[in-house]
């Protein structure tokens, strides 16, 4: 069917089209664009090889599916004439393939153009836009010029108006897109609304120039060598289609999976990595994840007559300074990995052979043990996902985060979330890393993004709360940043001790950065014995009777003393007021100086230390901070070992000998007990022991007995903590084993100046030594020696 009007005088072939293969074709362009857009959701950079093969990956999704494809299928929804199949269009083959590299070339520079930055500018979103039209449009007529049995002409409107559509539908997709990206808003359902829109550009610009061209002058003498029928390219792009389809239900399956995991995590100890860059964005997945691994299904130890792992718990105490000694860790990984791989394989065939259940696990005397070995082992598979050297994986965060089981909304209105419930709880390690890290992290599949984008992405992911999980991120990344130790010099420090029910005593300690406890440094280098002997003369004073005398006739009649009274006077003043009412009142004065580590040079490979001057007190239970910005109570245990592990403190010895005595007694103890397959009175390299509730119960009040028992030591006496090599029927001594050390110090040269004070170590393993938080505390109690008292006796809290 012919029809007049070409500007020859020849006349225009007739068209019709053919619905099934419009819908078609617009299906395979939504494919085509959306699984382009879940590709770029999962760039993080521009440098990597990850990153390039998403962004070649992209480009050929969307030049080769949802333009190349689209436009195929679409021309073969054209029909000329009555449908004879000598006259249909005919292609030419170089043509096609130089309008399939074409598109793929330019979206390659569009997305390029585009970035991976969290924040694509505006310059950026038009440039990848015009690009991306520029593409669609040129693909187009490419195309139409391997026509080669037609002459072609186009109508001027439809041909300027279809430049447009792409153009603009094109810009305004990928605006949509990367502006949701930035926000972290680009969930599932809004990535398929920007990749249905993207489509919509590609189809409006194809149909509007499709509807614009007049064909004409049929030569009959292009005859179809190796040309596809309309089902055939319409299978072949179902292919293509297909294949985009099948990538994203990948991804669908592979975010599922997560959300199982995550729900499943929920419940367990998890450890989690919270990196930072210099800039003080936190990395984390194209999907709003945390780097995490699973400990344990659930800690099951009775320390505290709980399973809660609290950060004052001794295992997590213990990870606390496993963290600052992961070089020391990484050594004996292998070893725990093979052990935990043992105890499964012979806890499989005990279950097996209906010897024990699954539950006799929780009933291991040895819990602590397992931990550490599974701390270690999940650090170590932390520390290969994100592509770090274990050392390099960043210290242990001094809080533990409790995370609640998610339900559905259905199982809530039913009810059934309160009758089910259960918590886990998140440890995490954190470091800031150099630029170079960061970049190097971008580059392999991370991005970095500031924590407000991320805080309630993230508490749906890991479930906590995102009010505390944002207060807690922020203070992760203050954590990682700098070191909680003393800078160089004289400080007068307020210690002021409050009791508590659960977390025995705990401490007022300085938040942010800078030293640990409330401050105030004094101008001076080092105190001489003229200093020493007026700070003699206020010992046991408060701060309102120590600023009274400084200012009298009294302090001046001190010689070779300069500044010194009016810069305690502006110290103790400085100090007064940022501490609580109540407490200024009743804290004393101790003259005697202690020395505390402090932060040094880089490469300096000696130890720095400062010197404090201190106020020490016990406050009551109803103690309250009057700025919580700037002060906080914390834990006495935990604090501790925050200065046992502080920079510049000695602690890999202690901990070296402390993780060989693990393994080692470990080792010893299976040769005396367990169980094997083969022999069930032979020892076992790998023992698993049943306990029943009884004799579990039994072991508990052995346990608190050993731990509450006071021990008053004189003088070149000593305790030993170690636990024996040989079995003692049902009752094994717990490895952490919680003991006062009492020493008296050495005898003063005066001792109506200076009273006889016992000193106390708290202990978080058994090779903990004393530090200057030991001997503040025995300050609170100078001059008289407090003993834990009996356990039966015991109503207040103890350290």
């Amino acid at each position: 069917m012919l029809v007049t009007g070409a500007p020859d005088g020849g006349r225009y072939i007739a068209v019709s089209y053919l619905l099934g293969h419009i819908i078609l074709s617009i299906v395979t362009s939504v494919m085509g664009c959306t699984t382009t857009l879940e590709l770029l959701h999962r760039r993080t950079s521009t440098s990597g090889l990850y990153n390039w093969y998403l962004l070649l990956t992209s480009s050929i999704a969307m030049g080769g599916i949802g333009i190349w494809s689209m436009h195929f299928i679409g021309n073969r929804a054209v029909v000329l004439g009555d449908g004879d199949s000598h006259i249909q269009i005919l292609y030419s083959v170089p043509y096609t393939g130089l309008s399939f590299v074409c598109p793929v070339l330019i979206l390659f520079t569009a997305f390029y153009a585009g970035g991976a930055s969290e924040r694509a500018g505006y310059l950026r979103i038009i440039s990848g836009g015009v690009l991306t039209g520029t593409a669609v449009f040129g693909m187009h007529y490419i195309g139409q010029m391997g026509i080669s049995n037609y002459n072609l002409d186009y109508h001027v409107g439809n041909f300027f108006g279809s430049f447009i559509i792409a153009i603009i539908a094109s810009t305004a997709a990928l605006a949509i897109f990367f502006r949701w990206k930035a926000t972290w808003t680009d969930c599932w359902w809004r990535r398929v609304i920007c990749g249905v829109f993207l489509a919509g550009a590609v189809s409006g610009m194809h149909w509007t120039a499709t509807v614009g061209t007049l064909y004409r002058d049929y030569d009959k003498s292009v005859r179809p060598k190796g040309q596809l029928s309309r089902k055939q390219t319409a299978i072949i792009c179902f292919v293509f289609s297909t294949i985009a389809c099948g990538i994203l239900i990948g991804c669908a399956i592979a975010a599922g999976g997560h959300r199982r995991r995550l729900r499943t995590q929920a419940q367990q100890v998890a450890l989690t990595c919270a990196f930072f860059d210099h800039a003080g964005r936190i990395m984390v997945t194209p999907h709003a994840l945390l780097p995490s691994r699973k400990v344990v299904d659930r800690y099951i130890g009775k320390t505290f007559n709980d399973d809660d792992l609290s950060r004052t718990h001794p295992a997590f105490l213990w990870a606390f300074r496993a963290s600052r000694n992961w070089g020391l860790v990484k050594d004996v990984v292998p070893f725990m990995k093979s052990r935990i791989e043992s105890d499964e394989t012979l806890m499989e065939h005990y279950i097996s052979k209906g010897m024990a259940s699954p539950q006799d696990t929780e009933m291991q005397p040895d819990f602590d043990g397992l931990f550490k070995r599974h701390f270690c082992v999940a650090a170590q598979e932390l520390a290969d996902e994100v592509r770090q050297p274990l050392q390099d994986l960043g210290m242990l965060y001094d809080d533990v985060l409790a995370t609640t089981t998610p339900h559905s909304h259905l199982s809530r209105m039913m009810g059934y979330s309160r009758l089910r419930t259960s918590k886990g709880q998140v440890m995490f390690t954190v470091r800031k890393l150099s630029k170079q890290e960061a970049s190097r992290l971008a580059g392999s599949g991370f991005r970095f993004t500031t924590i407000e984008n991320v805080t309630g992405v993230l508490s749906r992911r890991i479930h906590v709360p995102a009010a505390t999980l944002g207060v807690h991120l922020k203070d992760m990344r203050d954590f990682a940043a700098t070191s909680r130790a003393f800078e160089p010099g004289i400080h007068l420090v307020s210690f002021v001790l409050r009791p508590t029910i659960r977390d025995r005593f705990q401490v007022l300690t300085a938040k942010g950065t800078g030293n640990p406890l409330p401050s105030s440094t004094l101008p001076i280098k080092r105190l001489h014995t003229q200093h020493l002997a007026l700070l003699a003369h206020m010992e046991g004073w408060t701060m309102t009777a120590c600023l009274s005398w400084l200012r009298s006739d009294g302090a001046r009649s001190y010689k070779d003393v300069g500044d010194f009274p009016s810069q305690l006077i502006h110290a103790i003043s400085a100090l007064h007021t940022t501490l609580p009412t109540d407490v200024n009142s009743v804290s004393k004065f101790s003259s005697r100086p202690l020395i505390a580590p402090c932060r040094g040079l880089r490469n300096s490979d000696s130890t720095k230390t400062c010197t404090l001057l201190s106020f020490c007190t016990v406050a009551s239970l109803d103690t309250r901070v009057p700025n919580p910005t700037l002060l906080i109570f914390t834990p006495l245990r935990l604090f501790r070992v925050q200065q046992q592990v502080n920079d510049g403190v000695p602690d890999s010895d202690d901990f070296t000998k402390e993780l060989g005595q693990d393994l080692f007694y470990s080792t010893i103890r299976s040769n005396f007990t367990g169980l094997t397959p083969s022999s069930p009175s032979s020892p076992s390299p790998f023992p698993i022991h049943f306990w029943t509730k009884k004799k579990n119960k039994k072991q508990n009040r052995t346990s608190k007995q050993l731990t509450l028992e006071p021990k008053l030591l004189s003088r070149g006496s000593s305790i030993s903590t170690e636990p024996p090599l040989t079995p003692l029927g049902d009752i094994i001594v717990r490895r952490e084993i919680k003991v006062d050390i009492a020493r008296p110090p050495e005898p003063a040269a005066e001792p109506d100046q200076e009273p006889q004070i016992l000193e106390t170590t708290v202990v978080a393993g058994r090779l903990a030594s004393i530090n200057y938080v030991d001997e503040l505390y025995n300050l609170c109690y100078s001059p008289g020696v407090r003993l834990r008292p009996d356990s039966g006796l015991q109503h207040g809290p103890t350290v």
